[in-house]
């Protein structure tokens, strides 16, 4: 069967090789890296078997293109994670596409290609994130823009924009709209939460629960009119990191229009440009990735050696234990609350358990996330049915990954491969209900055919429809966790480099100020930037990690670029004067270069006051002369001292809150103390701290909190809770509200200020919470109310 018949009318890219055939080119390069990557070239029968099992699919399928194509872009970038299905292909890891080795991690090619699948898969590869645009222009322009171009996406009205629409065809003014949209999300309780109109005269969130009222009459056309546009197409977007690329002219294939801001996109969003036969291949940014690559350099920079080729973090066991204990902030894939207290209650931190951990984490698998965390600690089970024993044995009988799903709807129910992937397609899709109903009567037809009863049937159809919305493959967790543990190894054994990396790439799940936070808890010190000292970006050494200038508010990127390479062309400033003479600066630059304390160890005998108006002079004086050079005056920028009060006469409490509040402001956190310093009523409250939560275990508590990241979520009967992780000076901590309690105090959460909570710390499976049961906020001058 030639491959035209089975993945007929679809276009493949053409690689652009030396002229010998792309078959042939793909084998070559394959043994190659399959060589380096397991350090022979005599390789063992079990690789030379998996390597030609692959390839005979992939040239049978005309597919060795496509991969020598993904090669050359991945080739491209400073570092990459190759995910998805296509990680469980041995010719995508020997490529240097994937880096999980699909032999030593068991995983299963078939799910990415095999003979009868008639529809060509793409392959995911995340980039960089500061990298990913520059990276996907480079190909492009490579490659022609004539037969390439990104992917659309089309835009639709959600509840927010086609609310605001239908207000501003009614001519209301924006501060009212906004007014209107602030009473939302008061009402819905969640910043950002999708909005909805409600039944009657109300707005509120989209599962129906308590709105605001809606007094004025056009208010209440349209709240009731905006529904109507709610899912209808509003614009085109681009598609996050999807690209087209065709061996001819791509406008023969799809019409191609630009964006607004004159990005070429296929008018088609993804779906129809794979219904039209195109391959889609996915070039996705990574913030984590940005912080491996800055990490390592930073480690290379400090002296360390270290050579990536016998680099496995997964082998350390160090990390694992650093994993196990679920301390992990700023470490890919597993620093979300959720993960960490997972991994707490699991106290496993080996590669193989933080892979079932990164897909079994899904939401709506809640349910059985308890029961696999007893099992795995020894609680005896009997498998779903003798059928399906062994084909969950490695996650304890719960259904893990998108596999899963397919092998019990084979071996359970006597489903064909192909009806098996697609229950797993529509698992993904938003109308699976519908779409799975004909599967279901299927399945449990074809279970009682091998004599399994109703009872089991249900329990196994359940744990399938806990698939729904998304899930992962098998190999795309490994891959995600291979990330993770490097993440994992340069916390645990380089942490002033690692979380310099984390702060300047903007973190992933949480703020500045809790990764400075956490970066105190680990014992490192948190220097200012400095003109004199920092580059653009963090950097880390030994205990102390210093912020680079570019991660300083409100100044200028290119002002941040020119300070450092004046610098590092000329030398170091010392003083406000050869600053002012090297540098141009504007107010806002030099605001935000005195308030973050950038400019404390130039002239150190002045204050920061005093620095900035000398600063702001000589700037001014400068724009004078070159705009009359006549009144320029020949001693202009001669004194090398300042003219001004020599020293800081303020001094005092009122003085160090002043700097802390620059802080605050222009880096985004405090520094050398936590940002509770500032509300001085702190200090008078009988409360607990943070870091001995775990001795008052079933205790009433009272504690402050900061505000650091909320998931709010439904019950099982529709009521919303949320899900909040606080700090104080000394850890970092998880509570829940649970729906009462969040109908009281949810107004109280989303203010950056410190807040009193009353609660009850309880203890599931080693993790410590605590359970809200009172909020309290404080005024501007730290008085509790």
């Amino acid at each position: 069967m030639s491959f035209r018949s089975l993945f007929s009318g679809f276009i493949f890219p053409r690689y652009n090789g030396s002229g010998e055939p792309s078959v042939a080119i793909l084998r070559r390069l394959v043994y190659q890296g399959a060589g380096q990557r397991y350090g022979s070239d005599h390789l063992d029968d079990r690789v030379r078997e998996r390597i030609e099992h692959e390839l005979a699919i992939i040239e049978e399928k005309g597919f060795s293109d496509y991969f020598l194509v993904v090669r050359d872009i991945v080739r491209k970038a400073s570092r990459t994670c190759g995910r998805g299905s296509a990680a469980a292909s041995i010719v995508s890891y020997a490529l240097n596409i994937t880096d999980v080795d699909p032999i030593r991690h068991n995983l299963y090619f078939e799910r990415f290609l095999n003979p009868g699948r008639v529809d060509p898969p793409d392959i995911d590869v995340d980039f960089a994130w500061d990298e990913r645009d520059e990276l996907l222009a480079s190909v492009i322009a490579g490659y022609g823009e004539a037969r390439a171009a990104r992917v659309s996406n089309h835009v639709c009205f959600q509840p927010r924009s086609a609310l605001r629409e239908t207000a501003r065809a009614f001519g209301m003014p924006d501060g009212e709209i906004s007014a209107f949209e602030k009473r939302l999300v008061i009402a819905s309780g969640s910043v950002g939460a999708g909005n909805t109109v409600g039944a009657g005269n109300t707005v509120g969130a989209a599962s129906g629960t308590a709105g605001v009222s809606v007094a004025d009459d056009d208010w209440q056309q349209i709240a009731s009119l905006s529904r109507r546009l709610e899912g209808i197409p509003r614009h085109l977007g681009v598609h996050s990191g999807g690209l087209i690329l065709v061996p001819d002219d791509l406008s023969g294939h799809v019409p191609i229009v630009h964006s607004g801001t004159g990005i070429r996109i296929t008018a088609w969003d993804k779906d129809g440009v794979e219904a039209a036969g195109l391959v889609k291949i996915d070039l996705l940014g990574n913030r984590s990735l940005a912080v491996v690559r800055d990490a390592v350099a930073n480690v290379r920079d400090n002296g360390f050696q270290l050579d990536e080729d016998t680099w496995h973090p997964i082998d350390d066991p160090a990390t694992v234990e650093l994993l196990a204990r679920g301390d992990s902030m700023g470490v890919f894939y597993v620093e979300s609350p959720a993960m960490r207290l997972l991994q707490k209650k699991t106290g496993r931190g080996d590669y193989e358990h933080l892979v079932i951990h990164s897909s079994i984490i899904r939401p709506a698998a809640n349910r059985y996330i308890n029961e696999y965390i007893d099992r795995l600690k020894g609680a005896p089970y009997e498998p779903l049915h003798p059928l399906i024993g062994d084909l969950l044995a490695e996650s304890y009988g719960i259904m893990c990954y998108q596999e899963d799903v397919c092998k019990v709807a084979v071996a359970l129910a006597g489903f064909s491969a192909a009806e098996a992937d697609k229950v797993r397609k529509i698992l993904a899709k938003r109308d699976y209900a519908e779409r799975l109903v004909s599967y279901r009567q299927q399945f449990y037809e074809g279970a009682r055919a091998r004599g399994v009863g109703d009872a089991t049937i249900a329990e196994v159809w359940a744990m399938i429809e806990s698939f729904s919305g998304y899930s992962f493959v098998k190999a795309h967790s490994a891959s995600y966790a291979m990330l993770s543990f490097r993440s994992a190894w340069l916390r645990c054994h380089h942490p002033a480099e690692f979380m310099a990396a984390v702060i300047s790439n903007h973190g992933g799940y949480y703020s500045t100020l809790a990764y400075v936070s956490e970066a105190r808890r680990m014992g490192l010190t948190v220097l200012p930037p400095d003109v004199d000292e920092s580059g653009l970006r963090c950097r880390g050494s030994g205990t102390e990690l210093r912020f680079g200038l570019g991660m300083i508010h409100s100044l200028g990127g290119v002002s941040a670029a020119e300070l450092v390479d004046e610098r590092s062309a000329r030398g170091p400033y010392r003083t406000i004067e050869a600053l002012s003479r090297r540098v141009r600066l504007d107010r806002s630059d030099a605001e935000a270069l005195a308030g973050s304390g950038a400019l404390d160890s130039v002239s150190p005998e002045m204050s920061r006051a005093a620095k900035l108006m000398r600063l702001l002079s000589m700037q001014a004086d400068r724009e004078t002369q070159a705009a009359y050079p006549a009144m320029a005056q020949g001693e202009l920028f001669a004194a090398e001292n300042p003219r001004g009060p020599a020293t800081d006469t303020a001094g005092g409490a009122g003085s160090e809150r002043r700097r802390l509040e620059a802080e605050l402001r222009y880096l985004g956190t405090t520094l050398a103390v936590h940002p509770l310093a500032l509300w001085p009523g702190v200090s008078g409250i009988r409360r607990c701290l943070g870091r001995d939560l775990p001795r008052l275990v079933g205790r009433r508590v009272t504690l402050v909190g900061w505000p650091i990241t909320a998931k709010p979520v439904l019950t099982a009967s529709e009521q919303p809770m949320e899900f909040v992780s606080f700090e104080d000076e000394t850890a970092l901590y998880e509570t829940v509200l649970f729906p009462s309690a969040y109908a009281r105090f949810r107004h109280l959460l989303y203010e950056q200020r410190p807040l009193l909570l009353h609660g009850l710390v309880e203890e599931d499976r080693g993790a410590v919470t605590v359970t809200l049961e009172g909020v309290d906020t404080t005024d501007n001058s730290g008085r509790w109310r």
